[in-house]
């Protein structure tokens, strides 16, 4: 079971006059509140497509990383690194004029597994109305978990271990070119890993393996693979070749990552990263202009949907009962 610490602080800066800063002094109190928080923002997190992968840049350099190095070699309590991270915020915050007016959440998380997790969560507070125990209209408050959050997640053990894989994930704020500049540079975050070509790469890699095999093998294993995948993106962990050819039923686990390796040399010595957006263009083959969409499974090539592209021209064998009826009423009314 994991155990965690939270602290929070709030920020307001206009960029005209000096930034306002509330600090608490310690952490939160053990309660359910705090777990339940901290799933809602980490599963925020997790399912945004713009999250980004990397490493620490300039480890002595930026705020972050200086912090947690201290912390990590008990220098500095968790509401130290807190504090001096959002007094190094407002001061930047202060020197380029820019505007923000935010919850900074910062929580560690350990495991028995030996997983250390830091988060620092950037949320707003959005208002709605309620009826209090009195019976009377009056505003509420609540955090907003939604497109306006961002923040930095740092593998702790990863870290400072075999650094395998990234161990820093990063949500930018959104639509802010300034600000998303200054928080890369506090937290030291460079993004590091092209993971579209990488998965790219690994999903080529899979096809071309699948196609020695039965088309209902093949089809089998590229839903395992599709499965196993999203599964690791999810979690924000790495997929590796000799743990994929583990899960895929049927096939030869050696004779798998010699052809892998062969596809691609780097492939089985470096974990790869999901690009959900790589993999959902796997599964599924989309397309749209202004009066036609077309969208089917990929496994439907060669079988329902025949493509021609001499002629560039796609046949569909066996419409969906929904469309066909509505081109014989159509037809009919004619």
């Amino acid at each position: 079971m994991a155990t965690s610490q939270l602290i929070a602080h709030h920020l307001f800066c206009n960029g005209e006059q000096p930034a306002t800063l509330a600090l608490r002094d310690q952490v939160q109190e053990e309660g359910p509140h705090k777990e339940s928080l901290l799933d809602k923002l980490k599963s925020s997190f997790m399912v945004r497509l713009t999250r980004r992968h990397g490493s620490f840049l300039a480890e002595d350099e930026a705020c972050l990383p200086a912090e947690l190095n201290a912390y990590l070699a008990d220098e500095r309590s968790l509401t130290e690194v807190s504090q001096h991270f959002m007094q190094a915020l407002a001061k930047q915050l202060e020197q380029q004029n820019l505007s923000l007016n935010a919850h900074f959440l910062f929580f560690t998380e350990k495991a028995f597994d030996h997983h250390h997790i830091f988060y620092l969560f950037v949320a707003h507070q959005s208002e709605s109305l309620a009826i209090s125990e009195q019976l009377e209209v009056c505003p509420s408050y609540v955090i907003d978990t939604g497109a306006t959050m961002f923040g930095i997640k740092v593998d702790l053990a990863e870290w400072k271990g075999d650094r395998q894989y990234a161990y820093l994930s990063s949500v930018p704020p959104k639509g802010d070119a300034p600000l998303v500049e200054l928080f890369d540079q506090l937290t030291g975050f460079h993004h590091g890993i092209n993971k579209q070509e990488s998965t790219t790469q690994l999903l080529e890699g899979i096809e071309q393996y699948v196609k020695q095999l039965p088309d209902q093998h093949a089809n089998e294993v590229r839903d395992q693979v599709v499965e196993y995948c999203t599964e690791k993106e999810k979690s924000d962990e790495p997929v590796t070749i000799p743990g994929l050819s583990e899960v895929l039923n049927g096939i030869d686990c050696d004779q798998f990552i010699r052809q892998m390796a062969t596809h691609n040399p780097k492939v089985e010595d470096e974990p790869v990263m999901i690009d959900r957006r790589a993999l959902q263009r796997y599964v599924r083959f989309s397309g749209r202009e202004k009066a036609l969409a077309i969208s089917f499974s990929s496994a439907q090539l060669n079988d329902r949907v025949i493509y021609d592209k001499e002629s560039d021209t796609l046949t569909i064998k066996g419409l969906p009962k929904g469309l066909r009826d509505q081109l014989l009423r159509h037809l009919k009314g004619s």
